[in-house]
């Protein structure tokens, strides 16, 4: 298979996931469906597609809806397995895309529009009142929100890899999710899905175009919500636009969250169950994490091996769950432990009561060099004791020549780069690339949890980025890497930018991801330190001008400080099992 052809399957299996999730498996009969085509009124008028397959028996049903950018048309066998047991199954083209009217505005308009969606839906009379939603990726956005308008008071919703926080999943550290934003505005940008034209595309020449808000010029249009994305990335975030997480009621309703190690949108996932388990009935609310990729399933070019990660069937599990809470049926979903999740480097699935589990602890470990720790074959090493009197480490950020990504939590385009783990030598190979290692480990250590970073550092520039990487190193010298992120000089301290003064040395806190890793006895801990990661995240200009607007950067010369009043460190969250 070509790697045009290889690449489709791959953007195509990500986003037909949600037609998985949308059958239950099916019941062994020939029961008649009737499938109906409506246009629903949104609060505005505008008239909204909306496909109806339910039981052909007269007869009152709970519903599954689903509201989508990304077409019926693949759906409609799904739908009708979903009404030959016993569900009437409801999806909604959302406005501005395929069949329905409007404008399209991602995430924008949701809100009210699935309000007045589940009001037709209790409105007709094959509804028992009971309504349910689930869904993949921006689905899965769709299925939360819901759970948001008026009518609210969902049954049960499964969300697997949702964006949960639309700034989350824009945005990371003040930078933008460039891989992510880029390639998926040109997907669902225009009124239908048009996967082949994203295949083949030269994204090594499209994704450096400058200025950012002009980008698409590179495939011939201009994309009004991305030119948004672009500008908010100064500051608002799309706070007037977006709506939060902190709107969505799960009071009543019962939740499975599924998220990937792998996957761009993990971290608000995660910190999503954290919000909804804090004030609702743990019965109620279940999360299963695998070493999941956007897609649901191992990344197919990781460097790293998960052993027997099928002995838990994400399928199986929705199932259960949904005929339990909407079905009613007796069948000891609610008993069993509310979070799943599956350990990297000893390749097995965990139970436990809340995320992170019971028995995590903070443990540091501390920036030491000799003031040369550029590329793995430097002196840079993690210490458990804090530094005394030690030089500075720096290195020279050209946004000319980024640090390029290598495997991690990315979505959806494969052509480029890949999601997971993957061998980082070349890239720490690098000048630019400060390389900080432990010694072998004595024994196995495990983290569940954040990964945090506090660095210290100073820069030439008025702003730039600081990046940081945790890297599993093999006793042969593999080095995969586990969880990464990236921090904007200007949005250290918040939204609200801060441009720096040239030379001054600053803090920087930031969450590097959220993982469960066991390095192995033998093999070392390591941290990488740079300025980029891109594509996944857009190349800070060091201008400290205005984001998105200009068409050439400058270079930055850094320096990382970890000495006894600056003790550069990575906090790991060491889980001790009973």
């Amino acid at each position: 298979m070509d790697t045009r052809s290889r690449c489709f399957r791959y953007s195509l299996t990500s986003i037909l996931l949600v037609l998985f999730l949308a059958a239950p498996v099916p019941a062994q009969t020939d029961a008649p469906v009737v499938t109906e085509q409506h246009m629903v009124a949104a609060p505005d008028g505008a008239k909204l597609n909306t496909l109806v397959s339910r039981p052909g028996q007269p007869g009152r049903y709970p519903a599954v809806v689903y509201r989508t950018p990304y077409g019926l048309d693949w759906m409609k066998a799904a739908m009708e397995r979903y009404a030959r047991q016993g569900y009437v199954c409801v999806a909604q083209d959302v406005r501005g895309r395929h069949g329905s009217e409007g404008l399209f505005a991602p995430f924008e308009h949701e809100i009210p529009d699935g309000d007045a969606l589940l009001r037709w839906v209790r409105s007709q009379p094959w509804s028992n009142g009971v309504v349910a939603s689930n869904g993949h990726s921006y689905v899965g956005f769709t299925a939360l929100y819901l759970a948001a308008g008026q009518e609210g008071a969902l049954r049960c919703i499964v969300a697997d890899d949702p964006v949960v926080s639309p700034r989350g999943g824009l945005y990371t550290g003040g930078a933008m999710n460039h891989h992510f934003d880029y390639y998926w505005s040109i997907l669902v940008d225009g009124r239908k899905l048009d996967l082949p034209g994203t295949i083949g595309l030269d994204w090594d020449k499209l994704f450096p175009l400058l200025p950012l808000r002009d980008a698409h010029r590179g495939v011939g249009r201009t994309i009004p919500f991305y030119r948004n994305w672009v500008d908010w990335a100064n500051g608002s975030f799309g706070r007037d636009a977006f709506p939060e997480p902190s709107m969505i009621r799960t009071d009543s309703t019962a939740v499975l969250l599924v998220a990937g190690w792998f996957d761009l949108f993990c971290a608000d996932v995660l910190d999503f169950y954290g919000q909804i388990r804090g004030g609702g009935d743990g019965a109620r609310m279940k999360l299963i994490i695998g070493p999941f990729d956007h897609a649901n399933s191992p990344p197919p070019e990781s460097d790293m091996e998960f052993g027997d990660w099928q002995a838990l069937s994400i399928p199986a599990e929705v199932n259960r769950w949904q005929d339990r809470w909407i079905l009613e049926k007796r069948n000891g979903a609610e008993a069993e432990a509310p979070v799943r999740f599956f350990v990297m480097g000893e390749n097995r699935w965990e139970n436990a009561e809340t995320w992170p589990p019971q028995g995590v602890r903070e443990h540091a470990m501390y920036l030491r060099s000799d003031g040369r720790a550029n590329t793995c074959t430097g002196p840079g090493r993690l210490d458990n004791r804090a530094p005394g009197k030690e030089p500075f480490d720096r290195y020279t950020y050209d946004p000319a020549d980024p640090v390029p990504t290598r495997g991690g939590s990315i979505c959806c385009l494969r052509e480029m780069t890949r999601a997971g783990a993957m061998d980082q030598r070349e890239i720490e190979k690098r000048s630019d690339v400060l390389v900080y290692t432990s010694e072998p480990l004595k024994e196995d250590l495990t983290i569940a949890g954040p990964v945090r970073l506090e660095l210290f550092a100073a820069s030439s520039a008025r702003d730039t980025d600081f990046t940081g990487k945790l890297v599993d190193v093999h006793p042969d010298g593999t080095a995969l890497n586990i969880v990464e992120s990236i921090q904007r000089a200007r949005f250290r301290n918040g939204d609200t930018p801060s441009l720096l003064i040239p030379g001054s040395v600053e803090r920087y806190r930031f969450t590097l991801g959220q993982t469960a890793m066991t390095f192995k006895k033998g093999h070392r801990i390591r941290l990488e330190v740079s300025s980029s990661n891109f594509p996944r995240f857009d190349r800070n200009l060091n201008t400290g001008g205005p984001i998105g607007t200009e068409s050439a950067g400058v270079k930055a010369e850094q320096k990382v400080y970890h000495d006894r009043e600056h003790p550069s460190r990575i906090i790991l969250p060491v889980w001790d099992r009973k």
